[in-house]
């Protein structure tokens, strides 16, 4: 292996790492959410305020995760990223399904309201973060 190899296994340890850096946070902010900010805003304006936040969150861990990597190549970082995306969504739908009983359907459904598709686009930002973090520590060495 070159400098920059990674392994199949260490790549999916790494995106499962990112996945549960930001579902554990997602899960956090969004019961601090429902709790303090939705029945105050509302479900739709509350999720928009959790949204900025949750991309920094989303930065920082793939940050945090990319340097605890070291160097790999852009492609590496990028499966990272799709591993850790793809835990998230099949978290978020068997968490919707098996804690609050909504039909798979449902679920589904939100991602085509307004709300639903910049959460969905939000979420798809993780894919690219560790291959954007690969690329800028690698200009930087």
């Amino acid at each position: 292996m070159g400098r920059g190899d990674i392994s199949t296994a260490r790549m999916l340890a790494l995106g499962a790492g990112l996945f549960g850096l930001v579902f554990a946070a997602g899960f956090a902010l969004g019961a601090i959410r429902v709790v303090l900010l939705q029945p105050y805003l509302g479900a739709g304006p509350s999720r928009l305020l959790e949204l900025p936040l949750m991309v920094l969150i989303s930065f920082l861990a793939a940050r945090q995760v990319m340097r605890r990597a070291g160097a790999m190549e852009r492609i590496d970082a990028l499966t990272i990223g799709l591993i850790a995306f793809f835990l998230l969504l099949l978290a978020e739908m068997l968490l919707g399904r098996w804690l609050f009983r909504l039909p798979y359907s449902a679920i589904l459904t939100d991602a085509l309201t307004p709300i639903g598709f910049l959460n969905l686009l939000a979420q798809s930002l993780l894919i690219v973060f560790p291959a954007l973090i690969a690329g800028w520590e690698r200009t930087s060495s």
